[in-house]
């Protein structure tokens, strides 16, 4: 294959999307952040070595040990890649990766060392959302709790189902909410509803309570 026919590889300009530090307590979110940019230039081949390296030299038809022109090509890419990913590690996670030549070994090196601590933290988050209680709050103050744990799982990759939320707001509920929640089950055993919907029944369930209260 003659080099002329391997087209060149011109490296974009990716720093300015690199808001994002790898730290020891960020791995999805950073990861959120660089896979749409391996997509976007389709370097993701490179990480996950589904595009692996080729041959440095190869034989000609004469038999000739000759130069491969397929491997400038993909080394320039492969440490194009490397670069990115050290570009946007902080100064204690880049140690992770030292003596490392190639971005497999570093996309590798990272994931070993961090994703078990993102599973931790899914974990960690999706229990305190199971053991939410509402207490002392006010509807609106113990759904927004709800809310923060639901964001901190988006920001770690693993979104919920409002479904799931809703269950989950539901459990903690005070028993002064018993009869909404069995009014609200059977409703939604043949209809889905929004969280903004379930937001909105609860409310209203709330404000009846207090006028009830103050006839009383």
């Amino acid at each position: 294959m003659a080099s002329s026919s391997i087209p060149s590889f011109i490296p974009p300009n990716t720093t300015q999307n690199l808001l994002i530090k790898l730290e020891s307590g960020n791995y999805t979110s950073w990861l959120t952040q660089i896979n749409p940019i391996l997509r976007t230039h389709d370097l993701m081949g490179f990480v996950d070595e589904s595009e692996s390296c080729p041959p440095k030299t190869i034989t000609d038809e004469a038999g000739k040990e000759i130069p491969n022109p397929e491997f400038p090509t993909w080394n320039k890419k492969d440490q194009y890649l490397l670069s990115i990913i050290t570009a946007s590690l902080s100064e204690k996670v880049l140690a992770t990766v030292y003596g490392l030549n190639t971005s497999h070994q570093a996309w590798t090196a990272l994931a070993t060392k961090f994703a078990s601590k993102s599973k931790s933290r899914i974990s960690h988050l999706k229990k305190q959302l199971q053991g939410l209680s509402q207490g002392p709050k006010a509807c609106a103050d113990y759904m927004q709790s709800a809310k923060v744990l639901e964001d901190q799982l988006n920001a770690v990759g693993n979104p919920i189902p409002d479904e799931e939320l809703i269950s989950s707001i539901l459990n903690g509920l005070n028993p002064s909410f018993t009869h909404f929640i069995t009014t609200y089950s059977f409703h939604t055993r043949a209809n889905e509803i929004s969280f903004e919907d379930f937001q909105d029944e609860l409310l209203s369930h709330e404000m009846l309570l207090k006028q009830q209260q103050q006839q009383q």
